[in-house]
């Protein structure tokens, strides 16, 4: 039997020799590692003594909790150890007497799969995940003009726009940032508009969201695009300069619930991933 405990700074050495057999040596979790103990939520596995896996619960707003980053230890992999660490992840989890909890996983990730269908957890939504290596970015395109920040005074035929959508009623009311799924609320819409991630045509007929890549913020996210054809245009131009600004490495991401989405995010230049034809967000019954 494993104990799992919260993570404090004495347990670093024990994380990073978990994730670091991860994914063939490369794992988020060190970017996170410093504030993920700061802020809790952070669970190491231990037996007889031994850092044997972790996993990480974080409250994305009151009452939403979001699990993830899963791990098991290479040596200590096949004793069924992961689904005890998610089981009592879980449990702690309703202990908190949450709103929703939820997570997700891609469609080629089988182990996590089982492990998520044995807990009880159930398909909430699904996305496509498209990607375009950063390097096949154009940085040579003329300005994009009609394109402005959204401010708050202005903001309300905005988010009537957003939540008319094909994406936000096909997604659940689920914004995407990189494999972290957040409910799309009007809170978050102002905080996001606050934060300058909001943009708007001139005519305020078409919204864009642009959020930072969470494991290599330098490359921009189109978390949301929507609007009548004229303004469409003009954002995915508007998008096409940002993301070609993108200085991180490894490629531009983005997620997509609907076709009207995939269609804009296909238009900027994004495809399908070469081997993940969806990731999916599942939603543990409360």
């Amino acid at each position: 039997m494993i104990k799992l405990h919260s993570a404090s700074p004495k347990d670093k050495e024990g994380i990073l020799a978990v994730a670091s057999a991860t994914w063939e040596g490369w794992d988020y979790v060190p970017l996170f590692l410093d504030a993920w103990i700061a802020e809790g939520g952070l669970y190491v596995a231990e037996h007889s003594g031994q850092i044997v896996g972790i996993t990480k619960t974080t409250e994305l707003s009151e009452g939403e909790l979001w699990l993830e980053a899963i791990r098991v230890a290479e040596e200590s992999r096949g004793k069924g150890w992961g689904r005890e660490i998610a089981q009592k992840q879980l449990k702690l989890a309703i202990e908190a007497d949450p709103r929703s909890i939820r997570l997700s996983t891609a469609d080629i990730n089988t182990t996590s799969l089982k492990i998520i269908g044995h807990l009880g957890f159930e398909e909430y939504a699904r996305f496509r995940y498209l990607q375009l290596p950063s390097k096949h970015l154009s940085s040579s395109m003329e300005s994009a003009e009609g394109v402005q920040l959204l401010h708050r005074e202005d903001s309300s035929k905005a988010w009537d726009l957003i939540r008319g959508s094909e994406e936000f009623r096909v997604s659940k009311g689920l914004l995407p940032q990189t494999w972290k799924f957040c409910e799309w609320t009007e809170d978050l819409f102002v905080r996001l508009m606050n934060e300058g991630s909001v943009y708007v045509t001139e005519d305020h007929n078409g919204v864009l969201v642009l959020l930072p890549n969470r494991y290599a913020p330098a490359n921009p996210e189109v978390a949301f695009i929507e609007g009548d054809e004229t303004a469409l245009e003009k954002l995915e131009a508007f998008a096409k300069l940002k993301l070609a600004s993108a200085s991180g490495e490894g490629s531009i991401v983005g997620f997509s619930a609907g076709k009207r989405k995939r269609s804009r995010l296909e238009r900027i230049g994004m495809r399908p991933h070469e081997r993940i034809n969806y990731v999916y967000v599942f939603d543990y019954p409360l």
